[in-house]
């Protein structure tokens, strides 16, 4: 548009002027002489302003054509460029797509030819070492991501570069390789990034830094899905109540801590109720099972309830029980589990027709080498061999398959 404007301007100058001679040769007629060697020519001003205005345009056409024939070659060599520019930027495109969609023989190809012009060439380094990651080929995302080290603008690509380095040592299970990368990243990257902390929980936990990783799914700022960080809550306490210097006080103290989402975890409260057995802890480890049924039933926990019996909470025990029983009966929901339970501590507490009968009710729902053995001993504490010898071959034999 500006372009246009300018010429026009000009048309409209050279206008102005041819006019401004024309009215001169009208109002001051004269003439113009010229003498070259022995020739001599003569014109009106008027003719002579024409051919003045004429020559003035023609030099201007002249050096136009001059500028465009020797713009040519920069002209050529920007297209070439540009061109090569954009097959580098299509080809990144090209590769990101075939990364994210698993066609790594097509990212492969892409990122090669993305490499080629200097503006794609770290991102392309980074693509290709991601593709030969998640192609568990460490040697060649190591060669690409030995090609940052050399380009002018290398220290763009250092945290994903200490990211990626981080992950592949992950992937080859060595966890302290990983936290090493991720002490170098940025302080920024350390603040906004959810894959960086993904990666360095993930790194705490091979490492077995069991302390780290619950105060990383502890931390409010780690907007991670709430499932996500329950996940990690659960396998930290579950790493550190293996830890023999545990005690009861410092395992009841990660329990108040617990979120519901994490007490839920069967396996997670499995563990830690045997460890409280472990440290003669048990009628802590029974009040955490009986919480833990009071609104959802979880039978894997009733074994964990009979090992933290004692002598003195047997009659306690075998009324919860009881209470359990008379729930899961109104419910229609007999429960082979329970009954084996209750036959446990009744043997326990030498009430030996009882703990017959338990065993007996869950054979009948559901076969198991628990209430078989169970009731095998049950059968020898009432002087009756022959079929506690019958139950012991049944156990042994439902324990091969």
């Amino acid at each position: 548009m500006m372009r246009t404007f300018k010429n026009i301007f000009w048309i409209l100058l050279l206008a102005a002027i041819a006019l401004g001679f024309a009215a001169s040769a009208r109002y001051f007629p004269g003439t113009a002489v010229f003498t070259a060697a022995n020739t001599e020519a003569k014109m009106t001003l008027s003719v002579f302003a024409l051919l003045l205005i004429a020559l003035v345009a023609a030099l201007i056409v002249f050096w136009r054509i001059i500028g465009m024939l020797t713009g040519i070659p920069s002209r050529w060599s920007n297209w070439r460029e540009q061109s090569r520019e954009n097959r580098s930027l299509a080809a990144l495109q090209t590769a990101t797509l075939a990364l994210h969609e698993g066609r790594w023989t097509h990212a492969d190809k892409a990122v090669k030819i993305a490499a080629k012009h200097p503006n794609a060439a770290g991102l392309a380094a980074l693509l290709g070492a991601e593709s030969a990651h998640a192609q568990d080929k460490p040697d060649q995302a190591t060669s690409w991501l030995n090609q940052l080290d050399g380009l002018p603008d290398a220290a763009e690509f250092d945290d994903a570069q200490a990211m990626l380095h981080a992950d592949m040592a992950l992937a080859a299970g060595d966890a302290s390789a990983a936290l090493g990368h991720l002490d170098g990243v940025s302080h920024q990257l350390r603040k906004h990034s959810l894959r960086y902390r993904d990666l360095l929980v993930q790194s705490h936990a091979g490492a077995g830094h069991w302390h780290e990783v619950l105060q990383i799914a502890l931390d409010k700022k780690w907007q991670a899905p709430i499932a996500t960080k329950n996940k990690w809550h659960s396998a930290a306490i579950i790493g550190l109540i293996q830890d023999e210097s545990s005690t009861a006080a410092y395992l009841s103290a990660l329990y108040k801590d617990m979120p519901d989402g994490v007490r839920a975890d069967d396996a997670l409260m499995q563990a830690y109720t045997q460890a409280l057995t472990a440290l003669n802890a048990k009628g802590q480890a029974r009040r955490v099972i009986e919480e833990g049924m009071r609104h959802t039933w979880r039978p894997v926990l009733l074994q964990n309830y009979v090992q933290a019996a004692d002598d003195d909470s047997l009659t306690a025990q075998l009324k919860m029980l009881d209470a359990w029983e008379q729930q899961r009966t109104a419910d229609n929901q007999p429960d082979a589990a329970l009954y084996c339970a209750a036959g446990q501590l009744c043997y326990r507490a030498t009430i030996w027709g009882r703990a017959k009968v338990r065993f007996q009710e869950s054979l009948a729902i559901a076969p198991s080498v628990i209430a078989h053995h169970g009731l095998a001993l049950t059968y020898r504490a009432l002087e009756d061999d022959t079929h506690a010898n019958e139950e012991d071959r049944k156990a042994a034999a439902l324990a091969v398959l």
